[in-house]
């Protein structure tokens, strides 16, 4: 379906009993300008797929993710650990003020919004020193030619490495603990990190002389019985806490004040809501997503401290491991592997805690553990052995995808009930409710489209003829006849007796789709009138078949009555 606008056609073989999930491989046709910018100051943001880098040999797959502009770097867990330098897009600073009109939420042949990735460069770290956990960078300084980041590798447990991300080479190492090191954040002058001990430590480090020698020395504060695994961290909005997640049934949210470490607040969440594997935050609150079947999304007021809101995915959107927070949504990698070896992300509106908008990821883009956003845009990095893929998602405002051909059926002599919808439509509305249609008919005998039906804030088509041969009638309908969410309607004002063919095009905030395929012929019922005259003529019949059974009975009724006076009876015909 749709194959020429690069579409794949997935099944769900975590499903069981459903079969053919089709979904469009979303992408970009267009550009952005006004509306962009628009739905970014408004946090409605949509979500489509544009594009994607492979990486060979990677083993262990992506884990661990640095973004600053349009390059990026992603933690290879591998034999020995690598980091890889990408280019993120050769479009990704004038993708925003250089394009104009919306985009489209599938593929259009030959077109990226951010333009072509690509690696540009690849670090090995020591042959020693494997399966890398996390990447943590000193904040960004524009002046130096260099810029830092801790890496945590588990093997041998507890070494940090300290790479430059610019000269893409390896500087030092520090052994930290005993411990993995799975988290962490650089805030002022130290360094914060998490262990996975039972209970979980964090520990302070001075950047300046974590890597100068035996005189270094972490301040160390363990956490209580129970917060062990810390799998996130990040700052609040106040910059003054550290925010964590535990991997841990139930879950916990722990805050700590910086630089003293003192706890100041703990949440342990309820029941179902556990195995918390990565965090955001987004405003006043933190965002986390937990690796359970199927995934959740957990919204955490940090100050003060209270659970507002859980959304439980979608059967086979399992283990949510990976969360990039944009404007008003949360863009959710998954560690599930559909068949060709895809998965999902799907775009949550966090104030309504429902999702919007979805996209299945190329093959081979599955166990999308590591998640990272530049530059108005999201990129993914897949947990797959050998060939490791960097997915770029554009986080902007998307037209919905081709409707469903209309299928229906006659409600009355002169209308019909219309449905277009999807299953799973979550895939295809572009990350927008759609708020207008317009219905597209013809007699099925008739070689073009006579009538539409506008719904909604749905355009006519101006291009239409309006006069002439190939004219269109246009109605304009009551909003509120659109049904199912935008995706159904009842056209009124046909013919009786007349088979017709209807098209959609439906529409979100962002623009009109495409228009879909017309559907097969729908028939409308008999005409009142022709069923008045059959029941007439039906009446007159059974009136004139009555008369005749009364004249026939009141014959043979006279019959009965001749005399037959002088008749014997002669049961054996003997007279």
């Amino acid at each position: 379906v749709l194959a020429q606008a690069g579409v794949h056609v997935t099944t769900f073989g975590s499903f069981s009993g459903l079969v053919r999930r089709v979904f469009a491989r979303m992408g970009a046709g267009g550009g952005l300008a006004a509306v962009l910018v628009a739905a970014m100051v408004g946090g409605c943001l949509s979500i489509s797929y544009d594009g994607h880098v492979s990486i060979p040999n990677t083993k262990g797959g992506l884990f661990g993710a640095v973004a600053y502009g349009d390059e990026g770097w992603f933690g290879v867990d591998g034999y020995p650990s690598e980091i890889v330098r990408i280019k993120l897009g050769d479009r990704l600073s004038s993708a925003i003020s250089q394009r104009n009109g919306p985009i489209y939420a599938y593929s259009e042949p030959g077109e990226r919004l951010g333009g072509d990735m690509r690696v540009t460069g690849r670090l090995s770290l020591l042959p020693s020193e494997e399966r890398l956990w996390c990447i943590v960078p000193e904040p960004r300084d524009l002046s130096k030619p260099h810029w830092y980041a801790y890496v945590g590798v588990g093997a041998p447990s507890g070494r940090l490495v300290k790479v430059d991300l610019l000269g893409m080479k390896r500087v030092g190492y520090v052994d930290l603990t005993k411990f993995d090191v799975r988290a962490g954040v650089v805030l002022g002058g130290s360094a914060y990190f998490a262990t996975s001990s039972r209970p979980a430590t964090v520990m302070r480090c001075p950047v300046d002389a974590m890597f100068h020698g035996d005189t270094f020395r972490p301040v160390e504060v363990t956490l209580a019985l129970g917060e062990h695994k810390v799998q996130t961290m990040f700052v609040d909005h106040t910059g003054t806490h550290l925010v964590m997640g535990t991997y841990t049934q139930p879950a916990r949210i722990i805050r700590l004040v910086t630089p003293s470490m003192e706890r100041s607040a703990s949440l342990t969440l309820s029941p179902g809501d556990e195995m918390v594997y990565a965090g955001a935050r987004w405003g006043t609150s933190g965002v986390f997503v937990t690796s359970t079947l199927p995934g959740r999304l957990l919204r955490v007021q940090v100050e003060p401290m209270r659970h507002t809101g859980t959304l439980i995915f979608s059967r086979g959107e399992d283990r949510a491991v990976s969360v990039v927070v944009h404007g008003g949504s949360a863009y959710v990698g998954f560690a599930n592997d559909w068949e060709q070896k895809t998965s999902s992300i799907v775009q949550v509106d966090l104030a309504s805690m429902r999702e919007v908008g979805a996209l299945v990821t190329p093959p081979g883009a599955s166990w999308l553990y590591t998640g990272v956003s530049s530059g108005g845009f999201a990129f993914f990095g897949s947990r797959y052995h050998d060939t490791s893929r960097v997915v770029r998602v554009a986080m902007v405002t998307a037209r919905p995808d081709v409707p469903k051909p209309p299928e229906g059926n006659a409600t009355g002599q002169d209308a019909v009930r219309l449905a277009w919808k999807r299953p799973f439509e979550t895939y295809h509305t572009g990350g927008a409710p759609v708020i207008g249609a317009r219905v597209l008919l013809r007699p099925a005998w008739h070689w073009d489209w006579t009538e539409e039906h506008v719904f909604g804030a749905a355009a006519p088509d101006p291009a239409a003829p309006s006069s002439g041969i190939g004219r269109i009638v246009r109605y304009h309908e009551d909003p509120a006849e659109l049904l199912d969410g935008g995706y159904g309607c009842v056209v009124t004002g046909l013919d009786a007796m007349e088979r017709y063919k209807f098209a959609v095009i439906v529409t979100n905030e962002a623009g009109p789709s495409h228009r879909s395929r017309s559907g097969g012929a729908i028939g409308t019922s008999f005409s009142a009138k022709l069923e008045l005259l059959l029941l007439g003529a039906a009446i007159a019949v059974d009136a004139a078949l009555l008369l005749v059974y009364l004249s026939s009975y009141l014959y043979a009724s006279g019959s009965s009555a001749i005399d037959t006076e002088g008749y014997e009876y002669d049961p054996i015909g003997l007279g």
